[in-house]
């Protein structure tokens, strides 16, 4: 009951906020923005529901995505389930999953995708200098055999909607059927969302203090 009582605190704070925040001119991808769709400015029981589901930021609040979302719950609650599939059920390895999920977006100049998931990495325990590398394909490192297999992989994926048979061959000597056919579905997923965010002009979250 106790743990009821604190999240139905919780959900009467978010109602009485909704879009409470920032507001108005948003940060995107280096320049000030106005973002196209704002959160609505009351979240009512099922949004509040849906919201409560997905992955919050330090503290406990929402993040602008799923704020954003919350305009179609029913659209927000299987965005989430897709990518909520991957922390907890993949076989593909988390610093792994990470390093992809940077180089794609970079390659798909996704900068709200890039600002979460370089602290995701951090607080996975991924090296800076990984990080900055997987997020700047222009940077030089010297990656072991698989991650740079990994990463030729998501590079050549994303140019191309395709992988020819020497890309596919040194990943899948890594991750075999199940964690290749995980990664393309998750580089497709953070491409999509990316490109989403990218039109919507979603304020990229600030980070946590």
């Amino acid at each position: 009951m106790a743990r009821r009582g604190a999240r139905d605190a919780r959900a009467d704070r978010r109602r009485a906020r909704g879009a409470a925040g920032p507001g108005g001119r948003a940060r995107h991808a280096g320049r000030v923005v106005t973002p196209r769709i704002t959160p609505p400015a009351h979240f009512d029981d099922h949004q509040v529901e849906q919201l409560d589901k997905t992955y919050p930021k330090p503290g406990g609040e929402y993040l602008n995505l799923w704020k954003t979302l919350a305009h179609r719950p029913e659209l927000l609650r299987r965005v989430n389930a897709l990518g909520g599939y991957y922390p907890r059920h993949s076989v593909v390895g988390v610093r792994e999953r990470e390093l992809a999920i940077l180089r794609t977006a970079a390659r798909r100049g996704a900068a709200y995708v890039e600002a979460q998931h370089r602290a995701i990495a951090a607080d996975a325990g991924v090296p800076a200098a990984e990080i900055a590398a997987a997020a700047d394909p222009a940077l030089e490192h010297a990656w072991a055999p698989a991650d740079a297999a990994l990463l030729a992989f998501v590079d050549e994926f994303v140019a191309h909607d395709t992988v020819g048979d020497a890309t596919w061959s040194a990943l899948h000597a890594h991750l075999g059927d199940d964690g290749v056919l995980e990664l393309l579905v998750m580089i497709g997923f953070y491409g999509l969302i990316g490109a989403m965010l990218s039109a919507v002009r979603v304020e990229i979250d600030a980070p946590a203090a």
